[in-house]
This record gives C-alpha cells, sequence and structure tokens, in this order.
C-alpha cells in the first residue's frame, strides 16, 4: 500500500511538471506567431492603425520582445581529450567556463564522455542561476552520440530557443586510385 502511494505521488508530480512546462510553452508559441503578424505589419509599412497591444498576449504581465529573443549561448565542446563547456551572452561576453578537470575527472576519465557531461551540466544548473525562464541557444560542437542526452536533460530546467550542432567530421578528398606497380624486366646483352 506504501509503495502505491509514493509511486502515486511520484507519478502526480511529473505529470504536473509536464503540464506546467507545456503551459508556458504554449505560452510562449501564441506570442511569438503575434509578434511574427506584428512584425509583417510593419513589413508592410501600415503605421496608422498599428497597434503594438493588440499583437501581444498580456495574461496581466508586461511582455517584451526581448523576452523571446535569445540572450544567453550554452557551448559545449568534446575534443579528443576534454569535455567543455561554456556559457556566454549573445555579445560573445563570456559568463561562465568549466572543462571535465573542474569536476575533479583527470587523465583518461576526462574522455568518458557521458560521466563528464552529466557532472557538467549539473555543475551549471547550480551555479548558473540566471539561466533560469531567459532564452537560450545551445551550440553543440563535435557531439554524435550523446546530443540527445544534453538537450533533454537541460530542456527540463531550462528554456531553450535554439539547438545548433556544429559537427566536424574529417573529410579528406575522395580515396585515390591505386598506383599500379611497374614491372621490371631484365635485359641480357
Amino acid at each position: 500500500m506504501n509503495l502505491s502511494n509514493t509511486l502515486s505521488y511520484n507519478l502526480a508530480n511529473k505529470l504536473k511538471l509536464e503540464i506546467s512546462l507545456i503551459q508556458k510553452e504554449k505560452f510562449y508559441a501564441k506570442n511569438l506567431v503575434n509578434q511574427v503578424a506584428y512584425l509583417k505589419k510593419l513589413k508592410e509599412n501600415d503605421f496608422k492603425n498599428l497597434n503594438i497591444k493588440k499583437y501581444l498576449l498580456n495574461n496581466h504581465k508586461k511582455v517584451n520582445f526581448e523576452d523571446f529573443m535569445v540572450i544567453y549561448v550554452i557551448n559545449i565542446f568534446f575534443s579528443k581529450a576534454n569535455t567543455i563547456v561554456n556559457i556566454s551572452d549573445i555579445q560573445g561576453n563570456l559568463k561562465l567556463f568549466y572543462s571535465a578537470g573542474s569536476v575533479q575527472l583527470g587523465g583518461k576519465q576526462k574522455k568518458k564522455r557521458r560521466i563528464a557531461i552529466l557532472k557538467l551540466m549539473s555543475l551549471i544548473l547550480k551555479k548558473a542561476i540566471f539561466l533560469n525562464k531567459t532564452p537560450i541557444a545551445l551550440h553543440l560542437n563535435n557531439i554524435n552520440f550523446y546530443k540527445k542526452l544534453i538537450v533533454q536533460t537541460l530542456k527540463r530546467n531550462l528554456f531553450i530557443q535554439a539547438v545548433k550542432i556544429f559537427n566536424q567530421p574529417p573529410f579528406n578528398g575522395c580515396r585515390r586510385k591505386k598506383v599500379r606497380r611497374k614491372k621490371h624486366t631484365k635485359k641480357f646483352k
């Protein structure tokens, strides 16, 4: 009986969290659609009958265009020997920088991507309180296998507006045709 109560309580809490996240995303989507309509009107140069309040959803809150522009960029980079995470604002000013060494991983442990990235993301969520409820762009460099893990983990706690993936696979051109050996024959005189 006690186990079923805790399971139902945990399930109810998760459902409440998911519903609140869906409601937030729905509000952001409606507001973005209205902003697009407003910007189209601006482009048509119909300034006479243009009222910004008509195109913004208020819900008893003050809404700005800046609420939906990307403010911070989280850059996650996998190199051959390290995992690096940095946060910068849109102008490129560095706010936070962490590598696998900053979470007490050293040597060959830094190459263990799953452990390193989970520890780094938990550290970021603790330290970067300023990221809450602000639109964020997520840039992933040289990340192949852990894309889904990273995006899902950060999406639970942050509002991610855009995800860009910069994979750099090596490309040395097409393979050259094999050079045939010349046969040498001995000449007798």
